[in-house]
């Protein structure tokens, strides 16, 4: 979908915070602002292992500036509660558009 909004982005590049390197899975330049947006899905939420490592990934770009919402957009999904195509349609029109 960012490809065909053209929305300059990269997919899963290095990102260093502090004394940590992490993979985002999107790394996304605004069109106008030329500002950058980091995009994580967490695709496996009913997965207790997997929660607890996004919740240590999420503390980790707050105490790096890097606040929900704003310069990190994030997504969820389990296998009784998949993303929606038109959710990422929203976020892009209202993040990017």
């Amino acid at each position: 979908m960012l490809f065909l909004n053209k929305i300059p982005f990269r997919y899963e590049a290095e990102l260093k915070l502090g004394w940590s390197t992490i993979f985002p899975d999107f790394t996304i330049m605004h069109p106008v602002t030329k500002e950058l947006y980091y995009w994580e899905h967490f695709g496996m939420m009913d997965n207790l292992e997997y929660v607890n490592k996004v919740a240590a990934k999420v503390r980790l770009y707050c105490e790096n500036g890097i606040i929900p919402d704003h310069k990190l957009i994030m997504t969820f999904e389990s296998k009784n509660y998949p993303l929606s195509i038109s959710k990422v349609e929203n976020i892009i029109k209202e993040k990017f558009c």
